[in-house]
């Protein structure tokens, strides 16, 4: 007879089967339910309030749900209310405020979960992992003298010290500017094809994750309300809160019925000979590769585009083409 406490595939190393969370009477996490392939990474992308957070606090073992079951690895999870201690040995949770010992320096922090190891072990695991964070300058520091960027660093690779079956990250990015930003990215780029880390994160940065995730969960009030590829996400959002959640977008119609994308749409100073919209340009801003420009239309519709020079003012007239089939729509 069939287990049926356990998951059916073995390459799902986590699930949530219909988990529902209540605060106060209200359904803050509304029947969700994921699965986590061995190695992948799952993006959770939604406003603040959406229950995102909550939703790593299930899976991390730190708060129970109401209704649904948590598996790992194919067992079910028992009642966080029953444990001794919250959390689960087999997975880590990375906070925003870090959760660091001040006072030990970044290499007695990341060292630290492996303390009953052979010496070498420790020795091996910790200096790797201060390679891979990039760590090295201020491994002998005390943590408490580190930057916000080099304590989220560290919360990481003490996380991964004893590597964890299930990695999850709670807006990792929040408070990093883009040099930090990137050293991150290229750490997690490492633990997905060297380590084969699977992992669970959210973020409210929808470029965050369409660069992490093989697979996206969409929130609005504690419901799913799109899963898939990044790309497909994007590119078929299933309405218009996806469909601004995950970028810029250009409403054809005031329904918002209709849309493209910025980087779908040409652009001209000079009129062109086929048909096109006509507007104004109101305020521009350097995005790094690209120039973004804030346009009114004739029709009174407000529209972003994009060049790769710097070549327009405010008040300047433009032109704007695009083909019919770049335009998405919602519903049948």
């Amino acid at each position: 007879m069939q287990d049926s406490s356990r998951t059916t595939s073995p390459d799902i190393i986590f699930e949530l089967k219909n988990v529902s969370k209540f605060y106060d009477g209200r359904k803050v996490v509304d029947n969700i339910s994921l699965q986590l392939p061995r190695g992948h990474w799952i993006g959770i992308l939604g406003e603040s309030g959406s229950g995102k957070s909550t939703i790593l606090q299930i899976a991390a073992r730190y708060l129970d749900a109401e209704e649904g079951s948590v598996f790992l690895d194919g067992d079910q999870l028992g009642a966080v209310s029953a444990q001794l201690i919250k959390g689960h040995p087999d997975i880590k949770l990375v906070h925003q405020e870090y959760h660091l010992f001040p006072n030990q320096t970044v290499r007695e922090n990341i060292s630290y979960p492996i303390r009953l190891e052979r010496d070498e072990i420790i020795r091996e695991r910790t200096a790797e992992l201060i390679d891979l964070a990039g760590l090295k300058e201020v491994e002998n520091k005390k943590t408490r003298f580190l930057s916000g960027g080099e304590k989220q660093r560290t919360s990481i690779a003490t996380a991964l010290a004893e590597l964890p079956k299930l990695l999850l990250l709670d807006e990792t990015f929040a408070h990093l500017d883009g040099l930090n930003r990137s050293r991150l990215t290229r750490l997690f780029q490492i633990l997905k094809l060297r380590e084969n880390q699977s992992c669970i994160f959210v973020t409210h940065a929808p470029t965050e994750a369409m660069d992490w995730a093989e697979s996206l969960l969409i929130l609005r009030q504690g419901r799913v309300v799109q899963t898939g590829a990044p790309v497909e996400i994007y590119e078929h959002p299933a309405d218009a809160y996806v469909a601004e959640l995950t970028g810029n977008v250009n409403w054809l119609t005031e329904d918002q019925s209709r849309f493209i994308r910025p980087e779908k749409v040409r652009t001209s100073t000079r009129q062109p000979v086929s048909s096109h919209l006509t507007g104004t340009v109101r305020h521009s801003h350097f995005r790094g590769i690209h120039w973004e420009y804030s346009c009114e239309l004739e029709n009174g519709l407000h529209w972003v585009v994009y060049r790769v020079r710097n070549d327009l003012k405010p008040g300047q007239k433009i032109y704007l083409r695009y083909a019919e089939k770049d335009v998405r729509g919602f519903g049948a």
